[in-house]
């Protein structure tokens, strides 16, 4: 039987992607989260799949957890990518990201794939990229998730690239030096097929972070290297 996967953020520019590599899979069943009515129209006629109208903002834990009940995953791509008000980066990448959690406990979900960012763990970083709130909001959603009882899965890619496809290759996380993650950057393509790889192959990846900059190395090198 396909896996039932709620996904946060599904009309954003890489859940437009990990939507279209779950709908072509026999494995996966989508259900999708998306903000307005006219999205969720345009969603279920390009998918053909079902979904729901709610804004993660607005929306309480019960309220989600309800939704993603009988969920065998979640993937919480939502987010401002830095910019906007400095209100929406705390409300959505922030409060979002950990409403997701806690409506994943309580709702029995117990695998959580969260798109964070690269450096979060590098607070001079912040400073140089000048996005400091919104670091200052992933990495308080990462430790959140981190003390949370769910097999979760923190994927960290660089500066998000949108080329026409992904390279299907990755750098090593030695190889990735924090100082430097300004300059590093990923196909969204490429930070889709890592979810993907995720939720096919989540003992693997339970309770792990990894950065997703691109490189030459396979998917399932970068996990094994971790």
């Amino acid at each position: 039987m396909a896996k039932k996967i709620a996904v946060i953020g599904a009309r954003g520019g890489v859940g437009r992607l990990i939507m279209k590599k779950l709908v072509e899979s026999d494995d996966f069943t989508p259900f999708p989260f998306v903000r307005k009515r006219e999205q969720l129209e345009e969603l279920e006629k390009e998918c053909g799949v079902k979904g729901t109208c709610k804004n993660i903002e607005d929306s309480s834990v019960e309220e989600i957890a309800e939704l993603i009940k009988g969920c065998d995953a979640l993937v919480f791509t939502a987010g401002q990518g830095g910019k906007g008000p400095v209100e929406r980066i705390f409300s959505v990448d922030l409060d979002g990201a950990i409403k997701a959690t806690e409506a994943c406990e309580m709702a029995g979900v117990k695998q959580l794939v969260i798109v964070s960012a690269l450096g979060t763990d590098n607070r001079k970083l912040w400073e140089e990229t000048g996005l400091r709130y919104y670091f200052i909001a992933k990495k308080s959603a990462d430790v959140s998730l981190e003390t949370s009882t769910l097999d979760y899965t923190i994927l960290q890619p660089g500066a998000l690239l949108s080329g026409e496809k992904g390279t299907g290759l990755y750098t090593l996380p030695d190889e990735v030096e924090s100082k430097a993650a300004i300059h590093y950057a990923v196909e969204r393509e490429d930070v889709a097929a890592a979810i993907f790889y995720s939720l096919s192959h989540p003992q693997a990846v339970k309770r792990k972070r990894i950065p997703l900059v691109n490189g030459d190395r396979s998917i399932s090198e970068l996990i094994a290297a971790l």
